[in-house]
């Protein structure tokens, strides 16, 4: 049945503030699930009829070619992006259904555009053009990653074999919904429920406390009136599982968690596993019909790693540093069960290695992990953080006072970026978890690009906009959010993105902030931002007590930065896990090997990479929302290549002294026009150059994580 369009749907969906010095801010509150199938279908119209006409007239220049398209881009992304957004942050089933009705269409129009053989020969004839070979750097890379990129998805195809690649490309849309649809379906009623108070003993007190408050609201949506005072329900989701896994000391009660976190992804009707056979299986597919042999060479051709093989390199190299590590840390983690009596030392399940680990840990730098949190007040770490970009970039970071921004959750902030007292960027911050309606993990996206075409007023571009979304324990009992280690790192990471993003000096959109950086240079500068945890005069500066304000005192602010390696080898196996089973699927699931099951993959390479026990039906697959619902496939190396990149680029700040202002100030000038400057205007290898003069080596990362001399016993 064909969707009618509707043009008041239309403007409700597409309402941005204009006013003050940051434009097109989605109005998130006029987002409504009603709309989305009327009011996306009409932009769809609006947009097939602007490329129709772009496509029967084009002209081989760039304002009559490029610029027509990326007006297009924008206006699709500007209405699309903020519906996805909300999917993951603000989930319910209309929203997904109304997104669901719609998403076949954008896909197609995505596949006409990207397959235009008259806007592909027009941007060839433009590159030949004495126009094109006068075009400025950054848009002369824009053209030739265009071509590269409509290439790469087959506008060559013809007949049946363009047909069945536009059909490939619509099934893998929905398939990559649906995996993530599921995960978020199968969390909101997802529990762990608890009847014995005895077996909560270990268990951060926030965390019982929100168990306990899941309990009463689930009894509410049940509208059961019985009162369940001695319940808790614990969700199944990464901020239960960690402070369960790491403290509970019941081991059933770990177990039980270890085993339902684990099995994510395989619930009844919900299961992912016949999901990311049938992606992997297209995926093949699609990618043998635009010229590669399989679908890993297809993702290389994008990225900063010059080939499959050098990929597989770096891995050996930095398995064969972390093996002896990661072996040693085991038996040294055994050899302490056995100190504490523990009758599992000998033979540790799973569900013993998180918790025995952080009793390693609070022996071995006497600290606890938990207690921390009361140091770690998220307005102070904010402040801390904030006052290092403006140390190092020259700016200065205020929450704004504008009532009128729109937020799309009461917990949501928005801050400005002003250089000189002018606005030059801004974004919005989610940090605290919300089951059943936010999505898990963490992660940075961006709102409003820096574009010429989308300047307003007198302005030479937009002004960039990101958002950087956290699951962080929310406030309780009157308290600021207290954070862990993990989750100011988390924060650290993220903000990193939004460095990169806001501080771009391009304005050609198509090159500007992370556009056109290569998938496995984007963790660069998000990578590097954590490093400064480890610098003890800044950590500390970002510490103190929720009752009495005293910052953490020198001993354990030392013993955390020394504890910073603490079981590195095997964190680094587990990664390198990851990784090795992202490029083992997709380099060996052809078509002519079908019969390959994914799971049977994933286990070869857990039997090859890890020493830590593991469950034998144990599968992360079904759950790894990277590679079948991110933009990870094939990719997920990323991690591992950019944190060669961010420890090399780090070394370059060490070198001159962290307390050096001047010559810290030069090198932070250097690395703001470079890395975070320079956008995609340039490969990612030429702008690392730029601002190392040489290309980045594993030994600053291996140096810094002990990895070197891997005998840590």
């Amino acid at each position: 049945m064909s969707i009618s369009a509707d043009s008041a749907a239309l403007e409700r969906l597409s309402r941005t503030r204009r006013s003050g010095p940051i434009a097109h801010l989605p109005e998130w509150q006029d987002i409504d699930a009603g709309d989305i199938e009327a009011g996306v279908q009409a932009l769809i119209e609006a947009a097939e009829a602007e490329f129709s006409a772009l496509e029967s007239n084009v002209e081989a220049t760039w304002v009559g070619l490029m610029e027509p398209r990326e007006r297009i881009d924008n206006r699709l992304g500007a209405m699309v992006g903020p519906i996805t957004h909300l999917i993951s942050v603000k989930y319910s089933d209309e929203m997904q259904a109304g997104y669901d009705t719609v998403r076949p269409a954008i896909v197609q129009l995505s596949n006409r555009m990207s397959q235009s053989r008259p806007v592909y020969e027009g941007m060839r004839a433009l590159r030949a053009s004495p126009e094109g070979q006068a075009l400025t750097t950054t848009r002369a890379r824009i053209l030739d990653e265009s071509i590269r990129s409509m290439e790469r998805s087959g506008v060559h195809l013809e007949g049946d074999a363009k047909a069945r690649y536009q059909e490939i490309d619509e099934r893998l849309s929905e398939l990559s919904n649906d995996f993530q649809t599921n995960l978020v379906k199968e969390e909101k009623d997802s529990r762990i429920i608890i009847g014995d108070a005895s077996r909560l003993e270990g268990i951060p007190a926030p965390l019982v406390a929100m168990a306990r408050q899941q309990a009463v609201d689930d009894d509410d949506d049940a509208d059961n009136d019985d009162d369940r005072a001695d319940t808790w329900h614990f969700v199944v989701n990464g901020v239960g599982y960690i402070g369960v896994i790491q403290h509970a000391k019941d081991r059933s009660l770990r177990e039980e968690f270890y085993r339902a976190f684990k099995a994510r992804g395989m619930a009844d009707g919900l299961d992912n596993r016949p999901v990311l056979q049938e992606i992997l299986e297209l995926r093949q597919e699609a990618a043998r019909l635009v010229g590669f042999d399989t679908y890993a060479d297809l993702s290389i051709d994008a990225k900063m790693a010059p080939s499959t093989a050098a990929v597989w390199e770096l891995m050996t190299q930095l398995e064969t540093a972390a093996r002896p590590a990661a072996v040693a840390e085991l038996d040294a983690l055994t050899r302490f069960m056995a100190t504490q009596s523990c009758p599992d030392a000998t033979d540790p399940a799973p569900w013993d290695i998180a918790f025995w680990s952080e009793r390693q840990q609070e022996a071995l730098y006497s600290y606890d992990a938990e207690a921390l949190r009361d140091y770690f007040q998220l307005p102070r770490v904010l402040n801390g953080l904030f006052d290092l970009v403006t140390k190092l970039y020259g700016v200065d970071i205020v929450e704004s006072d504008d009532d009128s921004i729109p937020v799309w959750d009461d917990a949501v902030q928005f801050f400005e970026v002003r250089r000189h007292g002018e606005v030059i960027a801004g974004f919005y911050m989610d940090p605290y978890a919300r089951p059943g309606e936010k999505r898990g993990g963490a992660w940075m996206n961006t709102v409003v690009g820096r574009d010429r075409l989308l300047a307003v007023d007198d302005a030479t571009a937009s002004l960039p906009v990101a958002l950087f979304v956290m699951n962080a324990r929310p406030p309780a009992d009157g308290r600021p959010g207290l954070m862990s280690l993990d989750e100011v790192r988390t924060l650290f990471h993220e903000f990193g993105h939004a460095t990169q993003h806001m501080f771009t000096e391009i304005d050609d959109g198509g090159a500007s902030g992370m556009n056109l950086v290569e998938w496995d240079s984007v963790e660069l500068a998000s990578q590097f931002n954590e490093y400064w945890m480890e610098h003890k005069p800044f950590l500390k500066a970002l510490t103190a007590h929720v009752d009495t304000g005293e910052p953490l005192d020198d001993d354990t602010i030392d013993r955390i930065i020394d504890s910073r390696n603490f079981m590195v080898g095997n964190a680094t196996l587990r990664q390198l896990c990851f990784a090795k089973t992202d490029m083992r699927l997709h380099e060996a699931f052809g078509l002519e090997a079908a019969f390959v099951q994914p799971r049977d993959v994933e286990a070869a390479i857990v039997a090859e990479t890890l020493v830590l026990p593991m469950l034998d039906n144990e599968s992360q697959l079904p759950a790894f929302g990277h590679l079948f619902a991110g933009g990870y496939a094939a990719g997920y190396y990323s991690y591992k290549w950019a944190e060669v990149l961010a420890a090399d680029a780090f070394g370059a700040f060490r070198e001159v002294g962290l307390d050096n202002v001047e010559q810290l100030q030069e090198v932070a000038d250097r690395f703001r026009s470079t890395v975070l400057g320079l956008g995609g205007s340039m490969p990612a290898a030429e702008v690392y150059r730029l601002f190392r003069g040489r290309d980045a080596t594993p030994h600053a990362l291996l140096a810094d994580q002990g990895l070197l001399d891997s005998d840590v016993a």
